[in-house]
Order: structure tokens, then C-alpha cells, then sequence
């Protein structure tokens, strides 16, 4: 073999060598930003699926709260609609409407959602026991005003709304006048003047008295404890 074909080989073997490295570098630059990417997906994972989400907890200890708070009014109002409605202590009251000396038509429901007790006088202006009952709770309601809702109701159904405010206006009653509507007498068999009759903040009677019944005492610590007894 001559000298001129053994350096033509050597020239062309070391181009071939040039070319394969250049090749080899160039697989190499392009796997490793691959590699590098993949690497911080994996770690960008897994860190967003092992931190807790403080969102999350958050909303299920509020629903969790809610449904608890839902179930115990829940419960509260299975056990009134469980009581019987009547007339007595311990009843529901039966359901009743009545008219403001300013015509405003009231019902028991609405008394009720008010959420304080109530306490009903029966009176009529032509009875001196009535005259006698209201003067001692005019002694005892003002101090409860903001606390209990006090109704004078006329029991005679001959009796004008004009002749009960005029009544009232007489003998500086602190409170509301009304008239029943209805068959509220009858639906709460009140059958005389003088007749007492109040019921808590749910709507269950707790105190009846009838004619010249009744004392500074008795309604003095009906109010303090709020319509709930004695």
C-alpha cells in the first residue's frame, strides 16, 4: 500500500471519529434538561399531595359545626309540636289572633317568634277586681318591660277599642291594649274577667290564674324567670 492511500485512510478515520463525538455530546446536552424537568415535576407532586390544605379542613369543620347546630334545633322543635296543644300548664298555646289600639292584627306565631314570654290580662273596665290586679302590676312590669310582653286583652265583647284605650289612659297603664279576634275567648275557654294566662318563648303555658288569683309575688317571679315557672 502507498504512503498517499495510507494517509487518505487516516484523514477519513479521523473525521468518522470527529463526527461520533460530536453525536455523542449532542445526545448527552439534550437528555439531561430532560431529565432535570421530570426530576422537579416529580417533586413539585409530590409536595402538593402531602401538605394538607388548610382550605379544606376548614370547610369540613364548618360543615361538620353546622349539621350539629341544624340536628339540636331540629331536635328542640320535634319536642314542642310534641306537646299537646290547650289551655293548661304545660300545653301549647292554641293559636289565637288580637288587634292593637293601632290596628296592627298580631297572631300567637308572630308573639312567639318575638322570642320573649307573654303575659295576657283578660280585663274588663266595669270590673273593680281587674281595676285592683292591673294597679299591682303596674307596680311589678315596669322593671321587666324589655323582657316580657305585657297585653291587656277586653274580655266584653260590648266594650269598645276606644273605651279600653280610654281605661288604659285613666289609670296610666304602661302597656299595650288589644281585642281578641276570632274565637280566641272561646279557643282559650276564658270565662271571666280577671283571667291570666302566659306562655315562654316557645309557646308553652306556664302560668293560668283566674278571678281576683294572682299576687305581686306570683307575677313577680314568673318574670324574673323569664315565662319559665317558678
Amino acid at each position: 500500500m502507498s504512503v498517499r492511500k495510507l494517509g487518505g485512510y487516516v484523514n477519513l478515520s479521523i473525521v468518522i471519529l470527529i463526527l461520533l463525538a460530536l453525536s455523542v455530546f449532542a445526545c448527552s446536552s439534550e437528555d439531561k434538561p430532560t431529565e432535570l424537568t421530570s426530576l422537579n415535576q416529580i417533586v413539585v407532586d409530590k409536595e402538593i399531595t402531602t401538605e394538607p390544605m388548610m382550605d379544606d379542613l376548614e370547610a369540613d369543620d364548618y360543615v361538620s359545626n353546622s349539621s350539629a347546630s341544624d340536628l339540636e334545633t331540629d331536635q328542640v322543635s320535634e319536642l314542642i309540636d310534641s306537646i299537646v296543644v290547650g289551655t293548661q300548664v304545660g300545653n301549647r298555646i292554641p293559636e289565637f289572633k288580637i288587634i292593637y289600639e293601632d290596628g296592627a292584627e298580631v297572631t300567637s306565631a308572630s308573639l312567639i317568634e318575638n322570642g320573649k314570654p307573654v303575659f295576657m290580662f283578660f280585663a274588663a273596665t266595669w270590673c273593680p277586681g281587674c281595676t285592683r290586679e292591673l294597679a299591682d302590676l303596674k307596680d311589678v312590669y315596669p322593671e321587666f318591660t324589655d323582657d316580657v310582653v305585657f297585653i291587656s286583652i277586653g274580655v266584653d265583647p260590648t266594650e269598645t277599642m276606644s273605651e279600653l284605650v280610654k281605661y288604659k289612659d285613666l289609670h296610666s297603664h304602661p302597656w299595650a291594649v288589644a281585642k281578641p279576634l276570632g274565637k280566641m275567648i272561646a279557643d282559650l275557654k276564658v270565662t271571666s274577667q280577671s283571667t291570666k294566662i302566659a306562655f315562654n318563648s316557645s309557646g308553652i303555658i306556664t302560668y293560668r290564674d283566674g278571678y281576683g288569683k294572682g299576687n305581686k309575688e306570683i307575677w313577680t317571679n314568673w318574670m324574673k324567670n323569664s315565662g319559665e315557672g317558678f
